[in-house]
């Protein structure tokens, strides 16, 4: 970061007018998005007694994310990138309303409910990369790096607010009511996007849609530091899905919560994810990347540890706080090491490959561990997957530690003489 960027502070990306709307946008539309996944939580305890159904609700948000990562890369690199967020922020206002209307009208089902999630995760996905592509024609590049933080402090504040506020909702008017004002919460991005004039419109690639997307699996296999890279994060994720995946059905079966408290219980894993991001340049300068996710690992495996055996509702908080903490660090080290690797031009492609590997392990994880539930019960899966997180991290750093990457190429060689 250079003199200037320091002397801009934290906030100054703020003062591009462009940006601050569609950050402000966007922060009202994350509290929407962190909403509707507490409020189709609980509404499929309401439509369902199976741990397997409960748990396909995880899945039908995750799975998308699986199957159209490396896709959506490739759209934010080969389409106007302000037409795709537009069209996409749209349609998820319409999939986001009919299940708010389904819902009050009482005519939600649990295949409904899925199939509706499962498509409104499809448009957000795609969406996702054009988002992250668009941030550097927004502001100044000094000021880039604290974009990416107000962007980082937008999405983890959101998953605090979010689910307390939905639980609120739920409580005095129902499920329907977080999905309508989650489609409401699209309106302002739709807004923004069409008052926005690019001073490059336009995609920024010539290739086409399926000649970029091999250019980006490609470079991705030429270079085997960054599929170790890709499979510790999917590893990770595999595990520690375990707790967003069954916490509806133990909040209400096992600690008998309300809506409200429910929405305490989900917005624990935001806050934990926040101080997280806060304690994060301390423990850098403090520890070694490997140091970081052994104690990341330790932490969360405690978290999931406490909610697995407390029946009380402040235990429980503080455990899923531990688990929403130890998972952004894990995640913040490992990312940021992976995105130090890559050469701009081939960034979104080969990030993608890691929203992949995140959605992968997410989605495997997710029906994973809800079948075990049903034959072992909650706490003692919850106590598996918490031993599991310390065997997987410690054989993983084991066999691959992590190492302060070369900037520009994964394996030491200049980044840019793969591209042809």
């Amino acid at each position: 970061m250079t003199a200037v960027a320091v002397q801009l502070g934290a906030w100054s990306p703020l003062r591009a007018r462009v940006f601050r709307a569609l950050w402000i946008a966007s922060l009202v539309s994350n509290v929407g998005t962190t909403m509707h996944t507490v409020g189709a939580s609980w509404a499929i305890t309401e439509l369902s007694t199976s741990t397997v159904v409960i748990s396909l609700v995880q899945a039908a948000w995750t799975i998308p994310g699986f199957l159209f990562a490396v896709p959506a890369g490739v759209f934010a690199d080969v389409l106007d990138r302000r037409r795709l967020i537009l069209v996409s922020q749209f349609v998820a206002m319409l999939f986001a309303a009919a299940l708010g209307v389904l819902e009050t009208s009482g005519h939600l089902t649990t295949p409904l409910l899925l199939v509706g999630t499962f498509f409104l995760s499809i448009v957000l996905t795609m969406s996702a990369p054009a988002f992250m592509a668009l941030i550097p024609d927004l502001v100044e590049p000094d000021a880039l790096p604290q974009a990416i933080g107000l962007n980082n402090i937008s999405y983890n504040g959101a998953q605090s607010l979010g689910p307390a506020l939905a639980g609120v909702v739920i409580a005095v008017s129902g499920p329907g009511a977080v999905f309508l004002l989650n489609a409401a919460s699209f309106l302002g991005i739709v807004v923004v996007m069409l008052r926005f004039r690019p001073a490059r419109p336009g995609p920024t690639s010539d290739e086409g849609l399926l000649a970029a997307m091999g250019t980006g699996v490609r470079y991705f296999r030429a270079h085997p530091r960054l599929r170790r890279f890709a499979l510790r994060i999917m590893l990770a994720f595999l595990v520690t899905s375990s707790v967003p995946a069954l916490l509806p059905i133990d909040a209400r079966r096992r600690l008998h919560t309300t809506a409200a408290q429910f929405g305490l219980l989900s917005a624990a894993i935001g806050v934990g994810a926040v101080l997280a991001v806060w304690a994060m340049p301390r423990l850098r300068r403090a520890a070694s990347p490997d140091g970081i996710i052994l104690a990341a690992a330790l932490t969360w495996a405690t978290g999931t540890s406490i909610i697995a055996f407390t029946t009380t509702l402040w235990a429980g908080v503080i455990g899923v706080l531990l688990t929403g903490a130890a998972a952004m660090a894990t995640m913040n080290i490992t990312y940021s090491l992976f995105m130090l690797m890559l050469p701009a031009w081939i960034r979104g492609r080969a990030s993608s490959v890691v929203m992949l590997m995140v959605w992968l392990g997410a989605s495997l994880g997710t029906v994973l561990w809800g079948t075990l539930a049903s034959h072992l019960g909650i706490p003692h899966t919850l106590a598996i997957a918490a031993a599991a997180q310390i065997i997987v991290v410690g054989a993983a750093s084991a066999r691959f530690r992590l190492a302060t990457a070369d900037v520009g190429g994964p394996d030491g060689e200049p980044g840019d003489t793969f591209r042809r």
